[in-house]
């Protein structure tokens, strides 16, 4: 129901009570609402773009996460016309959407792509998902302050804007996860519109075509068939949800399949990617290390940053031995020392603690958001709106616990793993 339809409603429902109303003034108060509306999406949407930009235009672009592997990837197909072997390369296990994006705006024979071009598609991603997370915040009840705060975080944190203006499929494919779920929310109220669904199974698809954290939307797209009136108009949707998403990403993991045996490849086990991933393993991982977070984490909040010490590769801060310690650090700074030069990991340099520590109380806000939509979601046994939500975000941590306690090493704890929660 629109707001136009509930004033109209309201209107009536008064005027058989007696109550005399203005409808000239209803109205003005209606399009005065939603211009607050259009015009605090618009600042910080315009906002979020003008800082990418700026980081594009301004920093050196080939620093990040694998940042040569994925360029690697790129080069092989602009250069040679064909897609790597998924073990060929540093990064060539990944699905291949946003290689082949990327390749659209790519020249063989130069550096293999346009930085602009190649880097504005994370940017256009988060800037997608930060829209996305304003019009479900409304959407599910939420005021226009709380619309507000919540776009800000998705589009502002560290570990957003780092996506946002890097080489790397994280942005992308938290983007269109994050197109996935005004679908998902929809159908969580009503689970037979075919089109809905349709739409659902397409972004989640092109998410399990970028990344394969598109199995954390995959596995919400069940949520909203999973109910006690399910009849066949419903699993009419469901089907079609589903094939949608095979017809999409089924190729991909099919040529995994038949390449290597497997449908999600790794290339960790191989060199030289194994030797980089062992030196930063800073012991073995223990079950304390996920029930703990050590404070200097957020003191020291990188993986190179000792007391009393200059950074070096041989410096390990055995703080991040703590699994959420680092996930966080990495969230609101720097903590693999990608983008900001390794002289301000150090002590008396108070720009990353000042981060770490700011960042305390929306993360806690944030916690305590989805523990209690998490507690609505089991009292109402799967029956509230955000239900695909909590379950994506439940599929996406209960990953990376597993991904991070199979992979010891400091370099499988990022929170760019985490980045398709970013909406949820």
């Amino acid at each position: 129901m629109t707001s136009g339809d509930a004033t109209s409603v309201g209107g009536a429902n008064r005027a058989r009570e007696g109550v005399e109303q203005p409808p000239r003034r209803t109205r003005e108060h209606g399009v005065g609402a939603r211009r607050r509306v259009v015009l605090l999406v618009a600042v910080l949407l315009l906002a979020a773009a003008a800082h990418y930009l700026w980081n594009i235009s301004t920093l050196y672009p080939l620093i990040g996460y694998d940042d040569r592997g994925h360029m690697q990837y790129l080069a092989t197909l602009v250069d040679e016309g064909r897609l790597p072997h998924p073990l060929e390369g540093w990064s060539t296990f990944h699905p291949p959407l946003y290689y082949l994006s990327g390749s659209l705006v790519s020249w063989p024979g130069r550096p293999v792509w346009s930085p602009l071009g190649l880097l504005a598609l994370s940017a256009l991603a988060l800037l997608a998902a930060g829209l996305v997370s304003f019009r479900l915040v409304l959407h599910l009840g939420g005021g226009l302050a709380v619309a507000g705060v919540a776009t800000a975080l998705v589009l502002f944190v560290p570990c957003s804007q780092l996506a946002a203006t890097m080489v790397g499929n994280e942005a992308l494919g938290a983007g269109l996860a994050a197109l996935a779920l005004p679908a998902l929310v929809r159908l969580q109220a009503n689970p037979r519109e075919l089109r809905t669904a349709a739409f659902a199974g397409l972004m989640a698809g092109l998410a399990l075509a970028t990344k394969y954290t598109g199995l954390f939307v995959a596995a919400a797209c069940m949520v909203p068939f999973c109910r006690g009136d399910f009849d066949k108009r419903t699993l009419r949707a469901l089907v079609l949800c589903g094939f949608v998403g095979v017809l999409v990403a089924g190729p991909v993991y099919v040529r995994n399949i038949k390449l290597t045996g497997s449908p999600i490849p790794m290339t960790r086990e191989l060199e030289p990617m194994k030797g980089a991933e062992e030196s930063l393993i800073l012991r073995e991982r223990r079950l304390l290390d996920y029930l703990w977070i050590n404070p200097a984490s957020l003191l020291r909040p990188s993986v190179q940053h000792m007391k009393g010490e200059p950074p070096a590769s041989r410096n390990r801060n055995p703080a991040m031995t703590s699994v959420w310690g680092l996930t966080y650090a990495s969230m609101w700074y720097d903590a693999h020392s990608h983008r900001i030069p390794g002289r301000f990991h150090r002590d008396g340099i108070y720009a990353g603690p000042l981060l770490t520590l700011l960042g305390i109380v929306p993360t806690a806000l944030v916690v305590a958001g989805f523990l209690a939509a998490l507690w609505g979601l089991l009292r109402r046994r799967g029956n509230t709106p955000d239900a695909s939500l909590v379950v994506m975000a439940i599929a996406g941590l209960l990953t990376f616990v597993t991904f991070t306690w199979k992979a010891p090493s400091a370099a499988a704890v990022k929170a760019s793993y985490l980045l398709p929660l970013v909406v949820p």
